[in-house]
């Protein structure tokens, strides 16, 4: 599954390392990366910047608003996922 948008693709997201067209995976393993005050504060800001109703079919606040949240908040929910998607594919 590829996640895509029209609009600009946020700093936030690109200084943890994804790009246009990441997947869920790639940003379930972002979710249990440590983020700095910075990067999240800097989320924020990009999710703010992107609630005109201009974004509403093509945006990436939801991503952002994960992104501006501390790690001890998304990393247990993100660990469980991948678990599963780990358990999905091994024989």
């Amino acid at each position: 599954m590829y996640i895509t948008h029209m609009s600009a693709f946020p700093r936030s997201l690109a200084l943890l390392g994804l790009s246009p067209g990441f997947t869920q995976r790639e940003f379930l393993e972002v979710l249990t990366m440590e983020r700095s005050n910075e990067v999240r504060e800097l989320a924020h800001q990009e999710w703010v910047d992107q609630n005109a109703t201009e974004f509403d079919n093509h945006n990436w606040r939801w991503h952002l608003s994960y992104v501006s949240m501390k790690t001890e908040v998304t990393r247990p929910d993100a660990l469980y996922t991948l678990r599963k998607y780990n358990s999905s594919i091994e024989p």
